[in-house]
């Protein structure tokens, strides 16, 4: 073979091959023209060809994944958008997802398998639950009955909350959740829990001591004595505390607490003895009034006035040891007489009821029960907490 035939056939085979080298070379870039790519989405989803270069702008139309579009180099605008030839206009694309290469088709990509999870050991789980069944028992065999206190719930992120169980112990069922500041009161305590009852619902439940704080106003009833009379006391949320001398065999008793009111009972084992109750309850209504002494006649007038559909009322006007006025309330009925006592102290309306026990042969209260009660309830003393 002839040198000058040697020359000839590498020339036809660059001729040959040219097309194929040139459609494997990158796309050139021109630096103020116009130049071919490629689409190629991250999912393989079509691409939209926007009227501006922003996401929010009008759709000009879809390129496909693969497709070839012409990109002008001389748009210099928004950083990560390209300017293309959209027909007789211009449109703009999300450059990332031009390629100077074409993609091919798309190719899903595949995920890798998931890693299974550790299969649990039966025995270790029969363990870890007879665990908690222990300290289960060690927080009930510790539980103490304490005298009635609030706390406040205080959960261990600001934003968290802490939840209510039925026993001391994160193995027994959930009651509900609280968030931050939600105020409960605490009638037990174990070693780490608080059984405490919700005031706005009544439910009883337990709850985390170190997920709490110890707030200062408090509800409770207590007895005590001076060495010669015994003395009932209830203090109210912190703002002042309620005295008053026991007839003898009663006894003071709190039956229920809810928000800003309570109700307790002062009652006799005796059943020819006759029963009363206390009531004190916040009224917006009195919000500032600090005594009932305070109240125009028009509002006693109204007060009275709020009985007027009883058969048979008399009213009476008495004070307290230390002066606060008593609105004494009897009425005679066919089937019920009581002796309602009622005045008003730092916002709170203070109520006391007395009807005969219903256990009793006799259902009217004689004249000495009533003196007693009379004389029971001025020796009622308000007196204010100090802060």
């Amino acid at each position: 073979m002839t040198k000058q035939r040697k020359i000839l056939i590498w020339v036809l085979l660059l001729a040959l091959l040219a097309p194929v080298i040139l459609s494997m070379a990158p796309a050139a870039r021109a630096d103020n023209g116009i130049s071919i790519m490629y689409v190629k989405t991250d999912n393989g989803k079509d691409l939209t060809v926007h009227a501006e270069p922003s996401r929010t702008s009008n759709s000009l139309g879809k390129l496909h994944y693969g497709d070839q579009v012409s990109v002008d180099w001389s748009y210099s605008g928004k950083k990560g958008w390209s300017m293309v030839v959209w027909g007789s206009q211009n449109g703009y694309v999300q450059t990332r997802h031009l390629t100077d290469r074409d993609p091919g088709p798309y190719q899903k990509p595949t995920k890798a398998p998931a890693t299974p999870k550790p299969t649990k050991d039966p025995k270790k789980e029969a363990e870890e639950l007879k665990k908690r069944q222990q300290e289960l028992d060690s927080e009930l065999l510790s539980e103490r009955v304490s005298e009635p206190f609030y706390v406040a719930v205080r959960p261990g992120r600001s934003s968290g909350w802490v939840t209510f169980r039925v026993g001391p112990s994160n193995i027994t069922s959930k009651i509900t959740s609280y968030s931050a500041d939600k105020e409960l009161i605490v009638l037990s305590e174990t070693m780490n829990w608080y059984r405490a009852r919700d005031p706005e619902t009544n439910k009883i439940g337990y709850i985390l001591k170190n997920l709490t704080t110890r707030l200062d106003k408090q509800l409770i009833a207590s007895e005590s004595t001076d060495g010669v009379e015994k003395l009932g006391k209830l203090s109210v949320n912190g703002e002042f505390e309620l005295t008053c001398k026991l007839p003898a065999d009663y006894k003071l008793q709190v039956v229920e607490m809810r928000g800003e009111s309570i109700i307790a009972s002062v009652l006799s084992d005796d059943t020819a003895k006759p029963q009363m109750y206390l009531s004190i309850a916040y009224d917006e209504l009195y919000a500032d009034v600090d005594r009932m002494n305070d109240l125009s006649e028009e509002d006693i007038a109204a007060l009275k006035a709020s009985f007027e559909e009883q058969d048979d009322v008399t009213f009476q006007d008495a004070e307290t040891g230390l002066g606060t006025r008593l609105l004494i309330v009897r009425e005679v009925g066919s089937d019920t007489d009581f002796v309602d006592f009622l005045s008003v102290y730092k916002g709170y309306f203070v109520e006391f009821v007395m009807t005969p026990n219903p256990d009793s042969a006799v259902q009217e209260l004689t004249e000495e029960q009533i003196q007693t009660a009379i004389q029971f309830l001025t020796d009622v003393m308000f007196v204010p907490v100090e802060k």
